[in-house]
């Protein structure tokens, strides 16, 4: 039986399938799915470009469609499901770029339970 953090990502990549690609190597075994490697190497750096490249005006044939994962990461927290405020929290925003550094700009876009929890996982940004 699927864990919470499996699920949990298994229901982002049939939402955006293009984050999905490489889901198969984060499985070390048939049950053990490493949610945190997962979004932390996968997840947040694709969010971050595919929001780099919006903003930058940048052609892409097919862009991630990075709004819509925040939206749904905001969603999430709602269920305040421990597992999945923890994935999201320390391998996503705790992830997202330093002041300074390019694709900082997405964290003003982080919608209100995002950003709260943002605050907790990066209080100094």
């Amino acid at each position: 039986m699927p864990q919470v953090a499996e699920c949990f990502a298994l229901d982002l990549v049939e939402r955006f399938p293009l984050l999905g690609q490489n889901i198969d190597f984060y499985y070390d075994g048939p049950e053990d799915f490493l949610a945190h490697v997962f979004f932390g190497i996968e997840v947040t750096p694709e969010v971050v470009a595919a929001y780099v490249a919006e903003v930058s005006g940048v052609p892409v044939e097919e862009r991630l469609n990075w709004r819509g994962v925040l939206s749904f990461l905001n969603r999430c927290l709602q269920s305040e499901d421990r597992v999945m405020r923890t994935v999201i929290g320390t391998s996503f925003l705790f992830q997202l770029p330093a002041p300074g550094q390019e694709g900082y700009g997405i964290v003003d876009e982080l919608d209100d339970g995002l950003a709260r929890l943002f605050e907790v996982a990066r209080p100094n940004g």
